[in-house]
């Protein structure tokens, strides 16, 4: 099933296809309401947990562009981001979501997602996504509770209903095993995002979170 950034409920069961079919982000919604939403499933991700590899090397950047850090997150952290191939929409898929889903809340600040998935983002999504770190009273709660919870992507695949890949613009759906761990315990469940993704000097980067 689609589900946020991590975290809504974490379901038992097997990975399902998205339930309906994929829309474009609307140009009018506000930045307010992406915020509210990410810190509001990332609240979730503490009551939930309370019941309870790799690619190859990015290829060069296009001439004129600077290459883009290798994905990556602190040494201390748990969250690993595997090296996408910017040539593949697939691969940037991939290590985005890892980026963008994982939490580890002993080791991490509340804005170290939004410094993972910087080099797979364009300039627009890396500015919402540095404007959405979860409210300070959210991550604080997430660190008594001692949360960590990491993805293993299983699949990606074009998801029903999206317009066929172009040169320029593909549309991808992302699922994913999620393993939780608390200081309550531990939950294992499935994940998943789609994501919009955009190729310029023919490199693929994603350009908008679309549904979860």
């Amino acid at each position: 099933m689609i589900k946020s950034k991590t975290m809504v409920c974490l379901a038992s069961g097997g990975l399902r296809a998205p339930a309906r079919a994929i829309t474009r982000r609307q140009p009018g919604r506000s930045r307010g309401r992406r915020r509210a939403a990410r810190c509001g499933v990332l609240i979730a991700a503490v009551v939930v947990a309370g019941c309870a590899g790799g690619h190859p090397a990015a290829r060069p950047a296009a001439p004129g562009r600077a290459a883009p850090a290798p994905a990556s997150a602190p040494s201390a952290s748990l969250v690993r981001v595997p090296h996408p191939d910017y040539a593949d929409p697939a691969s940037v898929a991939s290590a985005f979501y890892i980026a963008w889903a994982s939490v580890d809340a002993i080791d991490d600040g509340p804005d170290a997602y939004a410094a993972r998935c910087a080099p797979l983002a364009t300039a627009s999504l890396e500015r919402e996504l540095a404007a959405s770190q979860p409210a300070t009273a959210a991550w604080q709660e997430m660190r008594r509770s001692r949360l960590v919870s990491l993805v293993q992507v299983r699949a990606v695949s074009r998801p029903d209903g999206a317009p066929a890949p172009t040169a320029s613009v593909a549309y991808l759906s992302v699922y994913a095993t999620r393993v939780t761990v608390t200081a309550a315990g531990r939950t294992t469940g499935s994940d998943g995002i789609t994501l919009r993704l955009t190729c310029s000097g023919g490199r693929w980067l994603v350009s908008a979170v679309l549904f979860y």
